[in-house]
């Protein structure tokens, strides 16, 4: 498992990083929380030879806070600029919360990456992490629809994971 600052123009964010080879999954946290509250569903992906990434987002963990005067970037930019700081271009995306936006942002501000968005999970991390796993182990990589797939905004909370 490799940690280290992804240097991004601008931003030096956290990540964890398994380096495996299977379909790269990325989680994003919520607007109150680290990368460590996926350290839960690591194993599981990771036993199931997904390649689990998650990382620290702008002012949160271990991830710097923009200096005065700097440009404010945006969650997606971010996820855009670690993305190809690991070169990964085609993976998938597990957000909750402020996570999940970053989710629809991506796919709205990067129409053209590679990515896939579907239904979101429920909150209980164990049970969710195996339906995450067994709809993403379906696909050696991640396919490339490039396009957000959810249930009706009615029934599925922003608030709750959502599996991208």
């Amino acid at each position: 498992m490799r940690e280290a600052y992804a240097e991004l123009p601008g931003v030096r964010l956290w990540d964890r990083d398994s380096e495996g080879r299977g379909s790269p999954v990325v989680f994003l946290h919520a607007a109150t929380g680290s990368r460590r509250v996926w350290e839960h569903q690591e194993d599981v992906f990771i036993a199931a030879g997904l390649r689990f990434i998650a990382y620290d987002r702008r002012g949160f963990g271990r991830t710097s806070v923009d200096p005065p005067g700097t440009p404010p970037g945006t969650g997606a930019d971010d996820l855009h600029g670690l993305m190809d700081h690991l070169r990964t271009d085609r993976f998938h995306m597990v957000g909750t919360g402020a996570g999940a936006f970053i989710c629809i942002d991506y796919a709205l501000s990067f129409p053209f990456w590679r990515f896939c968005c579907s239904r979101r999970a429920r909150t209980r991390p164990r049970g969710s992490s195996r339906r995450i796993v067994t709809r993403l182990s379906r696909t050696t990589t991640a396919p490339s629809c490039g396009r957000l797939e959810t249930t009706s905004w009615r029934r599925a909370s922003a608030w709750a994971p959502m599996i991208c």
